[in-house]
């Protein structure tokens, strides 16, 4: 390849917008200035000219795809030298520390770098302080943490990323594990939030032991680690978070064993480190090697692939040389061991070029073969360095060859490190590579990740501030397929190999991870996508299931979930059973108010509205008719406090007409009316609703009531808004139609 060419037009503009920003024109320009900054750290002119001319073939022929810091920073010439994309840091408890750290923080958030940290040391809610005070608590600081990542905006198109553990014995686990629930209260929203594991947690919910949350050597409470096993695995499957982080078995697999804990991850969960480490990474794009894809023929090129990967560990050796540092601590401690991560992208596509199903044996074989090649060539390419340029300065070959994970490694690779030393003490993972894969890869599937979708949309950010725009996508295998088989494409088949997320099982897919986890020394970031319709037994199983495999990290996105997803289908089938989060109710809610008598018996029914769509409906009989209601009058229902409701008219100023008139719902009918108001919340059409009351054949007064009132919002067979509902961004009227509230104004939706 002598000159880039674009596949889809979306991968042009995001690769411009993302990095051509020192004013190349072209990918060739990007390529060219990143391969000349990164081969300045080698030694000699004669080597920097060398490994330019490697490095920038690498690129130009989409074989290596740098990290995104990489890409946007790289250059001779450029203002920011930031060439790493994450990094983690310490947070000791005292409060000196805590903003020392926050000042850490804001300092690598200025240089466009996401930050990872414990937040186990910090003591919890309530605990004594040396002052005589009480500690307001771990998530109160990540708080301030949480607002300080919203203020700095990074390069001036994205705000920090961040990640925050807290150990599974901590008291205030219950707290953090409960603390995110997506977009029900929008907590926490610059940070992704991992809960700490351990193999002694997980015995104890299989024994159903009691579980003491401690701190200082101190139990401030006893629970069932069953409970706390329930509650982790509902918030996830709910809120899709917290996330898994196996302490255990990431420090059996640490190569710097003798020196300090990896009890730390990245925010996207690749790299498990310890404090003051960095991501110096880039990945490997399959697809690259795929020779003659989708025939008898096809094949993958395990030589051309080791060559690669020998040559993007010493791209990323110097990277660790060419960068700025945020801090000292960082430029130190990562210059003692030099820490890289080496991956790669388009897993999902390299399957279907080859005519295997992701999670069948034989892609979980060829999948193995991958990894361990990867693996040895990326040993052998730093052993061979290190007798170039030296090892790692905390090398220890001794205790080196003793790590569990270098004791894998093949006898002759051994024998070469005992005799040449290392250059990078850890260095292979698989990150997401969410936005290189879309641009660079020309969106080929992410990572270790099956193919999302044949085609489908994608949110992207236009650059300015948190705006953003959808953008249709079709996967870089599929496009190479129907380009070859123009005939078959038009006739709309679809080779067996082309499955998709939602079409895998999620055992499979946690099967991949696991073959791919044996081989890596690092972590690998993948997010388990759940099958519509998932059930939250089947989900905790998972979790179980994926500690079983050896998995270093655990992380799922239910589509049922209350957190939006980045990609999402193009064609949704609508035949799978959806679960739907409730949203939150605000204190006031906008009120109708009825009587209706049935069967000589009198009712009032209440009803409230959310965005202009009933939300809630209460029901007082009053046969007797004590209750005197002006139903002209607007009103409202209030929130008082958790299980008081106060009925109240505004006429010019409020007037407290029922007070706390939930008191006495001990009835049926009071059971019946929640029930109700429930599956109103949760977005069950309200004709169904209907229907189901009437199909009652002992037909109730109190039934034929609530029916009666409910058949008032429904015109054309559709539920209506009410006709005082307004446009929170025009004013304009709004329409209901399809389970979504739209203006026609100025386009703005919202769907139950």
């Amino acid at each position: 390849m002598t000159q880039w060419i674009w596949e889809q037009q979306i991968s042009k503009e995001i690769f411009e917008q993302k990095y051509c920003l020192n004013g190349e024109t072209s990918p060739e320009e990007v390529f060219r200035g990143v391969a000349s900054e990164i081969a300045s750290a080698e030694a000699t002119p004669a080597l920097r000219e060398q490994w330019e001319a490697v490095f920038y073939q690498e690129l130009l022929e989409g074989r290596l795809q740098p990290a995104g810091r990489i890409l946007a920073n790289a250059r001779p010439s450029s203002a920011m030298k930031n060439y790493n994309n994450c990094f983690t840091i310490d947070i000791e408890d005292s409060l000196e520390s805590i903003y020392d750290s926050l000042k850490e923080d804001a300092t690598i958030s200025k240089m466009g770098g996401g930050v990872g940290f414990d937040v186990s040391k910090l003591r919890p809610k309530g605990a004594r302080l040396s002052n005589g005070g009480e500690s307001s608590g771990v998530i109160s600081f990540l708080r301030i943490f949480d607002q300080s990542a919203k203020t700095i905006m990074t390069g001036g198109q994205r705000r920090s990323a961040h990640i925050a553990l807290l150990d599974i014995s901590h008291p205030e686990i219950e707290d953090f594990i409960t603390a995110k629930k997506g977009e029900q209260n929008k907590e926490l929203t610059q940070f992704n939030i991992s809960v700490k594991i351990t193999d002694a947690f997980i015995d104890a919910v299989e024994k159903d032991a009691n579980w003491n949350l401690t701190f200082g050597g101190t139990v401030y409470k006893t629970v069932k680690a069953r409970y706390l096993y329930d509650l982790l695995a509902q918030n996830a499957f709910m809120h899709n978070e917290p996330g898994i982080f196996n302490a255990d078995t990431v420090e059996r697999f640490n190569n710097g064993w003798w020196a300090f804990k990896m009890d730390r991850v990245n925010p996207c969960g690749e790299l498990v480190m310890p404090p003051y480490s960095l991501c110096c990474l880039s990945s490997i794009n399959l697809v690259m090697f795929v020779r003659d894809p989708f025939t008898e023929r096809a094949r993958f090129d395990f030589n051309g692939f080791a060559r690669t990967a020998g040559i993007g560990v010493r791209f990323l050796d110097d990277v660790l040389d060419a960068t700025d540092y945020p801090l000292d601590k960082i430029k130190i401690f990562s210059r003692q061991w030099r820490r890289i991560g080496l991956g790669f992208t388009g897993l999902g596509d390299v399957f279907a070029m080859l005519g295997m199903k992701y999670g069948d044996p034989d892609s979980l074989e060829l999948g193995a073969q991958i990894a361990r090649t990867l693996r040895d060539a990326s040993y052998s390419a730093s052993s061979d360095l290190a007798l170039e340029k030296g090892s790692f300065p905390a090398f220890d070959a001794e205790k080196y060859l003793a790590a569990n994970f270098v004791k894998t490694l093949p006898d002759e690779i051994r024998e070469k490190i005992a005799q040449q030393g290392m250059r990078n003490v850890q260095l292979n993972t698989v990150a997401p590579t969410g936005t290189t894969s879309l641009s660079m890869g020309q969106n080929c599937s992410s990572g270790i990740e099956p193919i999302f979708a044949l085609s489908f949309k994608r949110t992207i950010r236009t650059g300015t501030g948190d705006n953003t725009r959808t953008e249709e996508v079709s996967d870089y295998a599929w496009k190479l397929w129907k380009d070859t088989h123009p005939a078959e494409a038009a006739s709309g088949a679809v080779p067996p190999a082309f499955i998709t997320t939602a079409q895998i099982d999620p055992y499979k897919s946690i099967d991949m991870q696991a073959v791919f986890q044996t081989y890596i020394d690092h972590s690998i970031s993948k997010t388990l996508n759940l099958p519509p319709g998932t059930s939250f037994d089947e989900y905790k199983n998972l979790f179980m299931y994926g500690y079983r495999k050896g998995l270093k990290g655990f992380t799922t996105f239910n589509p049922d979930g209350s957190m939006k997803g980045i990609l999402e289908y193009s064609e949704k089938k609508e035949s799978a059973l959806k679960r739907r989060v409730a949203p939150v109710r605000p204190k006031d809610l906008p009120c109708d108010i009825h009587r209706v008598q049935a069967e000589g018996k009198s009712f009032v029914i209440i009803t409230g509205f959310l965005d202009g769509l009933l939300y809630e409906i209460f029901v007082i009989e009053d046969s007797e008719k004590k209750i005197t209601l002006e139903t002209t009058k607007k009103s409202i229902v209030r929130k008082a406090e958790k299980g008081r409701y106060d009925l109240i008219f505004v006429n010019g100023k409020e007037e407290v007409r029922l007070e706390n008139f939930t008191k006495s719902f001990d009835s049926p009918d009071a059971s019946l009316a929640r029930f109700i108001s429930m599956s109103l919340r949760h977005g069950t059409p309200l004709q169904f609703i209907v229907t189901q009351l009437q199909k009652d054949t002992n037909f109730t007064a109190v039934e034929r009531s609530i029916a009666r009132v409910l058949k008032q919002y429904i015109k054309n067979g559709e539920e209506v808004i009410t006709s005082d509902s307004s446009c929170p961004e025009c004013g304009e009227k709004l329409s209901f139609r399809d389970g979504c509230i739209s203006c026609f104004n100025c386009g703005y939706s919202k769907c139950t």
